[in-house]
């Protein structure tokens, strides 16, 4: 009777095969990316197709769980509305931009967190596992147990 309880309980806990799915660590190397810089005015020369376009900076992007470590090849751009396309313009154009529209830009556009932000908390993240891995804490804490139980025991 054991024998055909424990066959009935092995073959209902192995006939239903659960996958797992293997779970990613999001990691972007590289990615592009499109930033709105600025939003120019709805001009008949800046629209292409029915988009009026704006100014946008177009940039690699390194990353790992959503957070920045790098950005590389940043460029002006024109980019649509729903920031999807973008057109590449050169330094006369993008001159051109400035003086029409009074911009004042920035050689990088960036927010300070796309800039540095990540490198900041990658560091920190780095430090805290240094720091956990080199403490002298827990060797101080097993010596203090071994010598209250010798104590004890005594």
């Amino acid at each position: 009777m054991k024998k055909i309880v424990l066959l009935i309980t092995f073959t209902v806990l192995f006939a239903n095969q659960a996958f797992a799915k293997r779970g990613r660590i999001p990691v972007c190397f590289p990615c592009e990316k499109l930033e709105l810089v600025k939003d120019l005015p709805n001009d008949e020369n800046l629209k292409e197709g029915t988009d009026y376009l704006n100014l946008g900076y177009f940039y690699k992007e390194y990353s790992a769980v959503w957070i920045p470590a790098w950005n590389t090849k940043g460029t002006y751009v024109l980019i649509n509305e729903d920031q999807t396309v973008y057109y590449e313009i050169t330094d006369a154009q993008l001159t051109e931009l400035k003086t029409k529209y009074n911009l004042e830009l920035a050689d990088h556009p960036l927010s300070i967190w796309k800039k540095i932000g990540g490198k900041a908390v990658y560091l920190v993240i780095i430090a805290f596992i240094l720091w956990s891995k080199f403490s002298p804490e827990k060797e101080e804490e097993e010596e203090e147990t071994e010598n209250k139980t010798t104590e004890t025991n005594e």
